[in-house]
Formats: structure tokens, C-alpha cells, sequence
């Protein structure tokens, strides 16, 4: 059964709300449409049922992409924890997966960026070592080379056995020594080699 389009109104260069006449409305990227051409996306033009199903396909994919949008417009997320919430929101699985495609074609979605900043803020409140934290990001989705990466550049402000250093000092005002002052550190990511060094730099 064909369709007619009633209205088709552009809120942005790729972006139309397009309305019927029984009273239903869509807001479509065209970016997202697979059948329909792009062309026949304007008023009173009519669409096979093929094409009219093609269209509803792309407005809950721009209906996924808003929800992404509106998250990363918060804070960085990586695309597996952008990808947790937006299937607590409903979205199936396909649609997120072509929304966030198109959020990364755009630089909006990085795991880059998000390591980068993630790491950043967690340095206000926790001294950790390149263990513990490669184990976090991993925990975040984000990959072993992009973590590696963000890592690297997050030691060079302040390497790894200075943060060491200033993590056993807390740890000895907090009466930790010995075998337990080790375990503590090693805990928070540090390696036996780093730990080493820093007691040698006592």
C-alpha cells in the first residue's frame, strides 16, 4: 500500500520532518534512507510501500542518532557505553549500530577522545598505574591499541613511577608498609618493576 506524503519539512541540510495524512510524522535523515531515493522526500509525493518502510527504517535510525547526540553533548562516551545506554532506550541493536557509524564518520563519537579525557578525570581523584587503568578503559569498550595510546600520552605529564611515588607516600600516611604497602600497589596497577624503582628512589 503506497503512501503520500503530506509535508516535508527541512530542519536541517539532510534532515526533513516529513507528515501524512493520517496524521503520523517523521523526522528523517536522508543520510540514513537505503530504497527511497532522497529526491522523493518532498510534498505529495507518493511512496511504494517498499519506499515508505525504507523511510520509517531511517527515522527510528535518526530517532537513535538524537538520543547518541544529546548523551555526547554531556560528556564523552565511548561507543560501547553510548551503545549500553541507547539499548536501555529501546533502540534495536541495527539502529544504534548505523547511528553510531555515522556519529564517528562525523568525529562526534571517539574512543580516542573519551580515553583521553576519561584518564584526565580520573587522575583528579584516584593515582593509579598503566595496569589498573588499561583494565578500566577495557572495561569502557575502549580498545587495547587506542588505550595504549592514551596512556602513553597521559604519562607524559606525569610519569608512571612519579605517580607511583605519590601513591605509596599516601599509602605510608595511611600506615600501610611492608608486603601490605607491595599488595596495595599493585592493586592500583602499578608493576613489580615500577614499584621496585620507586623504593629504590625512596
Amino acid at each position: 500500500m503506497s503512501q503520500t506524503i503530506g509535508t516535508a519539512e527541512y530542519i536541517g541540510s539532510d534532515c526533513v520532518k516529513c507528515t501524512f495524512s493520517d496524521g503520523s510524522a517523521f523526522y528523517v535523515r536522508l543520510a540514513y534512507l537505503q530504497l527511497c531515493p532522497p529526491e522523493k522526500v518532498t510534498a505529495a509525493s507518493e511512496l511504494s510501500e517498499e519506499e515508505f518502510a525504507d523511510l520509517v527504517d531511517a527515522a527510528l535510525v535518526y530517532a537513535a542518532e538524537r538520543d547518541a547526540v544529546a548523551y555526547l553533548e554531556r560528556s564523552e562516551h565511548s561507543r560501547f557505553l553510548l551503545k549500553t545506554k541507547l539499548i536501555k532506550k529501546k533502540h534495536s541493536a541495527a539502529d544504534i549500530e548505523r547511528a553510531l557509524d555515522y556519529c564517528e564518520e562525523r568525529n562526534w563519537l571517539s574512543d580516542s577522545r573519551f580515553a583521553g579525557a576519561w584518564l584526565r578525570s580520573r587522575a583528579i581523584t584516584h593515582t593509579e598505574g598503566r595496569i589498573r587503568l588499561q583494565g578500566e578503559l577495557a572495561a569502557r569498550g575502549v580498545s587495547r591499541q587506542i588505550a595504549q595510546e592514551a596512556l602513553n600520552e597521559f604519562f607524559e605529564a606525569e610519569s608512571e613511577e612519579d605517580r607511583c611515588l605519590r601513591a605509596r607516600e599516601k599509602l605510608i600516611a595511611q600506615g600501610k608498609e611492608g608486603d601490605a604497602l607491595i599488595r596495595s600497589l599493585v592493586r592500583k596497577g602499578f608493576s613489580e618493576k615500577i614499584i621496585r624503582k620507586c623504593e629504590k628512589n625512596e
